[in-house]
């Protein structure tokens, strides 16, 4: 293998997914031995502080965890102060929306009343006139 392992291989050697070429490769090459040794420390210091982090949370509730319920209260109750909050406000827009719309019906309502009243159409109006005249 004359390249260097790309990401993806590296990635799967991580996983534990390596070919004999890979492994000789990583073996003879400096650059990408360097690699997965860095990689390999970096897993194995985090999965030691994890290790270590577990077993002392098991014994001792730690301050973090003692805060957290507290602070999980607090979101919570800010949450439903904004949701009663919330529905007042929504209820009130609601309705001046609803009396906007019904003021807005009972001008349509009105101006279809109107044009329905009327004898002829607007636009016919002047012969009205001009007939109405003749008659009398």
């Amino acid at each position: 293998m004359k390249r260097h392992l790309s990401d993806l291989q590296i990635a799967a050697w991580m996983t534990g997914e390596r070919t004999a070429g890979e492994q000789a490769h990583v073996r003879e090459c400096a650059e990408c031995g360097a690699e997965v040794a860095r990689l390999e420390s970096a897993v194995a210091a985090f999965r030691g502080s994890v290790r270590e982090w577990s077993a002392g949370a098991a014994g001792r509730p730690s301050r973090a965890r003692s805060r957290a319920p507290h602070a999980l209260r607090l979101v919570f109750a800010t949450a439903l102060l904004a949701i009663l909050a919330g529905v007042p406000l929504y209820r009130t827009a609601e309705r001046q929306r609803q009396a906007a719309q019904a003021r807005a019906d009972a001008l349509l309502l009105e101006q279809v009343d109107a044009g329905l009243a009327r004898s002829v159409p607007a636009p016919m109006e002047p012969l009205l006139s001009l007939v109405s005249g003749d008659i009398r």
